[in-house]
């Protein structure tokens, strides 16, 4: 360079003065060079004097003047144009020239040469923009605010030249051997990266979009590198996930896909732009995951077979990335709990024999313990595998909450298949009246220590918030929970409380509403007793002998499970006294109240002075039937009675006789003569009491061994031996087939009737709300409401409505599909 500047209206001296300096700055002689030896290079004067070459030559005052006057400087009172688009096309010739005359060594592959070529120019065309720093900030950024966007910053005219010249016609060429290296790099061969990174990271800074030069643009990156880099990406796995499985197991497989997404998807992402970051990991889901779906489902299977949580939680995190895949593996995941709950079922049943030795029958005997235990076993095995393996991913929870629903309703002991008992009609499962049995067992006292030691109340409302026939439960609960009351076997009252407290959270107050209020009777009967027995006391007569004592339960007929009959019942003279007494003093004290008396229900504690001399009497726990029946010996000769005579003596029914009679000869307090369970209704069959009588305890319990269904036995054992049984026709009325039914059967009938009350009850209460609804409308209205309690049939919703039609509750829409309250 010379220290003598060009005139600044010649353009060729301009041009020829600049040009050695542009040459020098972008790299001559194939130069490679960084930041600071370009610096070193391109001394601070020749910066200078190259700037202001342009500078002078683009302020050029010797030219016209009153053209352009908008965009003229003003200095010293005289005016200029700004001058630049000679020079400018001087500048872009020359770059074409320049990048053009670039030459590739005979060692080196074309991504090698061109990223060479890349980092010397970018660095250069960095330098050379700020040359024409004075071009760019005045004449280019006049030329684009005029609208000429084919007019560009000097940096940005060397990357759309080198674009034009150097990328377009060899971006495929390129492309590929990036590819090939990438492919290199997953077989583990060494590469080297710096040139990938700078290759990749060109086809980004060649995006540019000329109507905005600040906007980012990947079309460029695109097009050229992100398209077939996916497409290079789908081959090379489908081939290989096609072989590893071919030579491995899916448990490897999962790990392996596991580690190359981890590889892709971070070691790797020096290479690529984010931009890439979600279409490749659709395109790895796709290869690695989607296409081998069905192996892994299966794998899925053989896993939770195996119980092996680490896998299982590694199959998932995989799965996981297709979103899409998650629903048909939590239906996987609900149906293998369903089965496996199933299949343990159908292993307890094998455990234990059934009622009447016939495998065929449904009548099997199992502890209520073993199969709760046994549906929470299940439970408590993949809502761990839930939590761990899965996060409590809430798919997932519902599933498990679903295949628990499921199989805990229904299974081969809750609905045996082929059953078709009314109980099982109407109840449609065993689970609740089971649970209800699991309870009992928990809160009674007479439960033996080793029965009830791993048995607890959460037991009980863990498998309660799975059933669907809630009001089942409620039922049997509430029936068991009334003899647990009455004869007081609780353990204790607070327990009972707890229960019904967690029972009222997980449903409402409604649900427990009986229960609550029984539990409130016993505690107001309580004070009854105590006014009674001073009462008692208090009288002229009293004597123990006359007043024997007496703990009535004084109960509102309503809340209770028990149902009152007619009795033609004689109560024994030596109880008459203290009965007559409390009938008195209630009616007395509540005017317009009626006592009820439930006497199957009653139970006492008698002394029997029958043991042999000098020993002491034993103590008999004996129902009110059986206390009749043994005070009649008192007055009987030879201490034998005749079937007539008991009948004759306490006017009870030969059903209630029989019943009571059974636990007396299976303890051998009491001779049939002659045997048999046929005999056993006959009026001329004797009945011997057995003085002295014998028995290790002197407490005997024979209240608990009362067979109240001991006619269904007999007439079942009539009609197998194909006799005729004369005495059953002096059975009475009883003896009907609503009698022969067994208390599972009289409870699902019962239950049957409330349904249909609250279904009524619900349509009522939607109606009244609405005014007017459609059918479908109402239906699922009512269904919704209901699925609480239990889950209605459509059948039985129907005929709630006929009911209420029939009540002129509601009425018949004209069109023939709604309905309309009348109220």
């Amino acid at each position: 360079m010379t220290d003598i500047l060009p005139r600044s209206d010649d353009l060729e001296a301009t041009w020829n003065f600049i040009e050695p300096a542009i040459n020098q700055i972008l790299g001559q002689n194939d130069q490679e060079l960084v930041n600071k030896r370009v610096n070193k290079i391109l001394s601070p004067t020749m910066y200078m004097e190259v700037y202001t070459a342009i500078y002078n030559y683009c302020v050029n005052k010797s030219r016209s003047t009153g053209q352009f006057s908008s965009d003229r400087v003003h200095s010293n009172g005289q005016s200029s144009i700004l001058i630049g688009s000679e020079i400018y096309e001087k500048l872009k010739h020359f770059l074409k020239r320049y990048i053009t005359n670039f030459t590739k060594k005979e060692n080196e592959t074309f991504l090698e040469f061109y990223v060479r070529r890349w980092k010397r120019f970018t660095i250069g065309s960095i330098f050379l923009n700020h040359a024409f720093d004075y071009m760019n900030r005045y004449w280019v950024q006049k030329e684009r605010s005029d609208g000429k966007r084919d007019i560009f910053d000097v940096n940005t005219l060397c990357l759309i030249t080198w674009k034009q010249v150097m990328f377009d016609s060899n971006s495929e060429l390129l492309a590929n051997e990036i590819l090939q290296q990438i492919t290199m790099e997953r077989n583990e061969q060494s590469v080297h990266q710096s040139n990938l990174i700078t290759a990749i990271k060109s086809f980004v800074a060649l995006g540019i979009d000329p109507q905005d030069l600040k906007k980012l643009n990947l079309n460029v990156y695109l097009q050229n590198f992100e398209k077939p880099f996916l497409t290079s990406t789908e081959e090379y796995y489908t081939k290989f996930s096609n072989e590893f499985l071919e030579n491995h197991s899916v448990t490897d497989y999962i790990s392996k896909a596991r580690n190359i997404i981890y590889q892709e998807e971070e070691s790797m992402s020096i290479y690529w732009d984010e931009h890439t970051r979600k279409p490749l990991s659709e395109t790895l889901n796709a290869v690695l995951i989607t296409k081998h779906v069905k192996k892994l489902e299966d794998e899925f299977v053989t896993l939770l077979d195996a119980r092996d949580e680490i896998n299982i939680s590694a199959l998932y995190i995989l799965m996981q990335r297709d979103f899409t895949l998650m629903p048909q593996l939590a239906n996987v995941f609900e149906q293998y709990i369903k089965k496996t709950g199933e299949d343990e079922v159908l292993k307890l049943l094998k455990m234990f024999p059934s009622a009447n030795g016939s495998q065929k029958t449904p009548a099997l005997i199992i502890p209520p313990k073993e199969y709760i235990k046994k549906l929470i076993e299940v439970y408590k095995i993949f809502l761990n595998i839930t939590q761990k393996c899965f996060n409590n991913d809430p798919l997932f929870t519902k599933a498990l909450d679903n295949a628990c629903r499921s199989y805990v309703n229904v299974n081969a002991y809750a609905i045996p298949p082929g059953n078709t008992n009314v109980s099982v009609n109407l109840l449609t499962s065993k689970t609740p009246e089971m649970l209800a049995k699991y309870s009992d067992q928990l809160l009674k006292k007479s439960t033996k220590p080793e029965i009830s030691n791993d048995m607890n109340v959460d037991d009980i409302m863990m498998i309660f918030k799975f059933l669907t026939d809630k009001d089942a439960f409620e039922t049997h609960y509430r029936r068991l929970f009334a003899k647990r009351l009455i004869h007081g076997t609780s353990t204790r009252d607070s327990d009972e409380e707890s229960i019904i407290q967690r029972l009222q959270s997980e449903n409402s107050m409604e649900y427990t509403g009986k229960i609550a209020k029984m539990f409130q009777d016993v505690r107001l009967s309580k004070i009854v007793e105590e006014e009674f027995n001073s009462s008692v006391k208090e009288l002229p007569d009293y004597s123990p002998l006359k007043y024997p004592e007496l703990e009535p339960f004084i109960l509102a007929e309503t809340m209770w499970p028990f149902q009152y009959q007619e009795s033609e019942y004689t109560v024994p003279p030596d109880l008459k006294p203290s009965f007559t007494k409390l009938e008195d003093m209630y009616i007395t004290k509540h005017s317009g109240r009626i006592l009820k008396w439930l006497y199957p229900l009653c139970r006492g504690e008698l002394q029997a002075n029958i043991a042999k001399t000098h020993n002491a009497p034993f103590n008999f726990t004996v129902t009110l039937y059986q206390m009749s029946i043994l005070l009649l010996y008192n007055g009987s000769e030879n201490n034998q009675l005749t079937l007539e005579q008991i009948q004759e003596g306490t006017n009870l029914k030969i059903n209630n006789i029989a019943a009571s009679m059974i636990p007396f000869i299976k303890y051998k307090l009491i001779q049939q003569v002659p045997p048999g369970l046929n005999n056993l209704i006959q009026n001329d069959t004797i009945f011997k009491l057995n003085t002295p009588y014998k028995a290790l305890k002197p407490k005997i319990n024979f209240a608990s061994g009362v067979k109240n269904d001991i006619m269904n036995l007999i007439n079942a054992n009539t009609n197998s031996n194909n006799t005729s049984n004369g005495g059953a026709t002096n059975a009475g009325p009883d003896m009907g087939s609503n009698t022969n039914l067994s208390e599972n059967e009289k409870i699902a009938k019962e239950l049957n009737i409330e349904r249909q009350i609250y279904l009524e009850a619900c349509i009522v209460r939607i109606m009244k709300t609405n005014r007017t609804m459609p059918h479908t409308t109402l239906i699922n209205d009512v269904i919704q409401q209901a699925h609480q309690r239990f889950n209605p049939k459509i059948a039985m919703i129907k005929k709630a409505i006929d009911n209420l039609i029939q009540k002129e509750y509601l009425v018949r829409g004209e069109d023939g599909e709604s309905y309309r309250y009348l109220a």
